[in-house]
């Protein structure tokens, strides 16, 4: 019984020694950033550094001969120390103190006065830049205080952004043309047959050019042809008048032209709902067909051929007189599609 009784007693005696030399107060303290305001390092000062500011609220006061412990994880750079503030900060937390040595993963602050002040900061300069170039890391930069009041925390900075996700993609630029049958948009169709003409009847063939591009200035088309409508020896068939329009019984050539009515984009809804441009005299009714490249059909912005009224109808037609001379008739017309990237 005496045996369990000293026992007792060194036990009782051990757990007072421990609690005399557990600190006053300890917990953890929310450090908030001051500079930069979001802890993204993303430059440096000539010399490499960077210049940051935290703070907390202490949990209670500090006295003459604690301590500011600042680790900084992972270092920052392996050549170069963490430095203090120019000028050196004298007081923290109103408490005169100072500095001691610094190193890459941190230093120590020691007070020579009591503390006065709940609130306050701690400027420190980093070394960021790794042969002139700002490295792309994050740190953490702790505190742990020592004395009767232990406080703790920590937060990060962003250096280089190394918080950053650089999402990037790749849209190929796009233009396509074709030249289809104006029933079947799926139907290529590169030649247009006005048949046999006669003086009773202006005949008529047609297509469709279908055009679609992501170019962002959209696209511009000319039309021009390798000669007149004529034969291989001598006859041509009269060119409409500008402003004219092909006339039963009159000998005269010429295309209509009824422009896409939607396709092009609208840049404030993005829908593809606009009708393209028709270009000078292609505009009104019957137009002759240039002989030279001429300003067609554009669009400014990007657009979409899918459907029938996206599409361009071009119409060929063909009147005689009774002394046109008879023979076989033919003309190229040729269209380029320029896009504007």
């Amino acid at each position: 019984m005496k045996g369990y009784i000293v026992r007792l007693f060194s036990f009782v005696a051990l757990v007072a020694m421990a609690a005399a030399m557990l600190p006053a107060n300890a917990g953890g303290v929310t450090l908030t950033y001051t500079t930069p305001a979001n802890g993204e390092i993303d430059t440096a000062a000539a010399d490499g550094y960077a210049t940051t500011t935290f703070g907390w609220t202490q949990s209670g006061d500090y006295s003459n001969g604690d301590t500011i412990t600042v680790v900084i994880s992972p270092a920052p750079s392996s050549t170069a120390n963490v430095q203090a503030c120019t000028p050196a900060p004298a007081t923290a937390f109103g408490g005169a103190g100072s500095f001691g040595s610094f190193t890459p993963t941190g230093a120590t602050w020691t007070w020579s006065a009591d503390a006065t002040t709940d609130t306050d900061t701690v400027c420190l300069r980093l070394p960021v830049t790794d042969a002139g170039v700002v490295t792309t890391t994050n740190i953490s930069v702790a505190i742990l205080t020592s004395g009767a009041n232990v406080d703790y925390g920590a937060l990060l900075y962003y250096i280089g952004g190394g918080n950053d996700v650089l999402v990037t993609a790749t849209v190929p630029s796009t233009l396509s043309f074709a030249i289809v049958s104006s029933t079947a948009l799926g139907v290529p169709k590169n030649d247009c047959a006005l048949g046999s003409l006669t003086t009773g009847a202006v005949s008529p063939c047609n297509y469709s050019l279908k055009i679609s591009t992501n170019a962002s200035g959209g696209f511009t088309s000319t039309i021009d042809a390798d000669k007149q409508l004529s034969t291989p020896e001598y006859a041509t068939i009269t060119d409409i008048a500008e402003d004219g329009t092909v006339t039963l019984g009159v000998e005269s050539y010429g295309i209509a032209v009824t422009g896409a009515t939607v396709g092009g984009r609208n840049s404030g809804t993005g829908l593809f709902d606009q009708p393209l441009v028709e270009n000078g005299d292609f505009a009104d009714d019957d137009t002759p067909v240039p002989t030279s490249p001429t300003a067609f059909i554009s669009y400014t912005d990007g657009f979409w051929s899918s459907t029938t009224q996206s599409t361009t109808l071009v119409t060929h037609k063909a009147a005689i007189s009774p002394v046109t001379p008879a023979g076989f008739y033919s003309q190229t017309v040729t269209y380029t599609v320029t896009g504007s990237f």
